[in-house]
């Protein structure tokens, strides 16, 4: 049975109030509970395994941490202005939110006991079908654990070498990989994995091995993250799919983590690329001595009825050929540790392969304004063309050159470089589109084609320059086009048109570790030259 508690949450106990934490009002599910500058520590009376969702909506930048007796367990929102979703699962029957950096508004929107959640039963990989078992060290644990054995040596060897599980496939260019999960109680979902949805892990036998196999090229990189024990919830099927959000974390047995000083595994996602996984230009290697600079500038837009940070990266001195300016949505994303592209930017500067990258970095603001904006907005664009651009040329000290004006983009992003690049050519003459939502179209569209690529074809712009890649794995899923297929379509479009056209597959996914790879070699093949000293 679904139900929503409507609970209150009491007020701190007098100990937290005389170390000098202001306690926050008695909140209701369903209503907002307002929240000071000063640090709130607001408790959770709530039973162990309790899946809580909740908005927490702020003006300005704010911390909401959960907390327990034994310290600090999850970092919910990390400096973030904007409304924020928040689903998480209670660890223990005494548990604190700690809310820093008001003003804000946190409203608990459904809080679910264990005994309101569903017991469907777990996912099993019987022991008897062994043999069909991609895995040759599956099979031989299978057959361990047929004859009494345990899986304490298994365990000792993932312990040892890391994890996924890498073994030889049917051909010499393929590969087995197996993600794993340990002691699970009900089930274990991966995301991120080499398909194109959220696979959920089996349970071998009755054991405590969770595991999911696939088949892969040899060239495979990717990112993922395992909820283990998903809420199982009532509801609608994003309801049921979000809810996998409360317990997502990194791989433990992982030796290749994302990010550098995550505040918790939460936060954390681990990595994988095989042997062959291509090269990406300018993310490894010494970073040169003489390095670019950002400018943090705040653009405030009447007409878009909001307010953003822009990052402006001014390359290095010294640099050889045209400058190039490039546009990147989703920025705030694309200068952190998974796609660090100032420092990319350097090293290929410095290199001489590309010629001074002059780059805005803009602020998406909310996951609410990023949907509304990128996908079809008409006013964003001109926004961007007719005063962002212009704001930045500026500072750059550049004179406006749209054959080497480039945006760039991921998912809802490289829609919007495509899209924007038609709708404002005078300033745009090129697009990267790297993983594009070329599956949407805005309501009312007619047609069961790509849209982007109708709209190319009814009305084409001229010298237009394009790089567009997707993943392997993003293809379709519940009656909608794939992303790679229609990216490949996009590309093919523009091709038959006469422009200047290149399209990239990789073995991956939806993923910013692809991605950023991706928007390198981008830049190179639409803007690069020979690297310094060569001939």
């Amino acid at each position: 049975m679904t139900a929503l508690i409507r609970k209150t949450l009491t007020l701190l106990p007098a100990l937290l109030v005389s170390a000098g934490f202001a306690h926050a009002e008695a909140p209701q599910i369903g209503q907002g509970l307002p929240l000071g500058p000063a640090t709130v520590m607001a408790p959770l009376d709530l039973p162990a395994g309790s899946y809580v969702v909740a908005t927490l909506s702020a003006a300005h930048p704010v911390t909401l941490e959960l907390m327990t007796p034994q310290g600090p367990y999850r970092r919910l929102v990390d400096a973030k202005a904007g409304q924020q979703s928040l689903h998480f699962v209670l660890p223990g029957a005494r548990a604190w939110l700690k809310i820093s950096g008001g003003p804000a508004e946190l409203t608990f929107e459904r809080i679910l006991p264990p005994a309101a959640q569903r017991a469907d039963a777990p996912r099993v990989w019987p022991l008897a079908e062994a043999g069909s078992l991609q895995s040759p060290a599956l099979q031989g644990l299978a057959a361990t654990l047929s004859s009494g054995g345990d899986t304490s040596g298994f365990w000792a060897d993932r312990q040892a070498e890391g994890t996924p599980m890498v073994e030889p496939g049917p051909t010499p260019d393929a590969r087995i990989v197996t993600f794993f999960w340990r002691g699970a109680a009900r089930n274990a979902r991966l995301v991120g994995g080499p398909s194109n949805d959220h696979t959920w892990l089996q349970r071998l036998g009755d054991s405590d091995v969770w595991f999911a196999s696939f088949e892969v090229p040899d060239s495979l990189r990717l990112s993922y993250q395992i909820a283990p024990d998903v809420p199982q919830v009532e509801g609608s099927f994003r309801d049921r799919r979000v809810a996998l959000l409360a317990t997502l974390q990194a791989d433990p047995l992982n030796r290749a983590p994302v990010w550098p000083g995550a505040a918790d595994r939460f936060n954390q996602a681990s990595s994988v690329a095989l042997e062959a996984a291509p090269e990406q230009p300018g993310m490894t290697g010494p970073l040169p001595e003489a390095r670019g600079r950002i400018e943090q500038v705040r653009f405030a837009s009447g007409a878009l009825g909001n307010s953003r940070s822009l990052q402006l990266y001014h390359p290095p001195e010294g640099g050889v050929g045209t400058p190039v300016v490039l546009v990147v949505f989703d920025g705030e994303r694309f200068t952190d540790d998974r796609a660090p592209i100032p420092q990319i930017l350097d090293r290929l500067v410095a290199t001489g392969r590309l010629p001074p990258v002059h780059a805005i970095f803009v602020d998406s603001i909310d996951s609410a304004t990023r949907s509304a904006e990128l996908p079809f907005d008409a006013t964003f664009a001109q926004v961007l063309a007719d005063e962002i651009l212009p704001l930045a040329e500026a500072r750059f000290g550049l004179t406006h050159d749209a054959a080497r004006t480039v945006l760039a983009g991921a998912s809802y992003g490289g829609l919007a470089a495509a899209r924007i690049s038609h709708e404002q050519p005078q300033a745009f003459g090129a697009f990267l589109s790297m993983s594009g939502s070329f599956w949407a179209a805005p309501e009312g569209a007619g047609g069961d084609g790509v849209y982007l690529s109708q709209l190319y074809r009814e009305a084409p712009r001229p010298a237009l320059r394009a790089w567009l890649s997707a993943g392997i794995y993003e293809t379709a899923r519940d009656g909608d086009h794939g992303i790679h297929d229609t990216s490949r379509d996009l590309a093919d479009t523009l091709a038959a048109q006469g422009n200047e056209v290149q399209f990239r597959s990789y073995a991956g996914g939806h993923d910013y570790l692809v991605w950023r790879g991706a928007l390198a070699e981008g830049l190179l093949a639409l803007f690069g030259q020979p690297e310094i000293g060569s001939e």
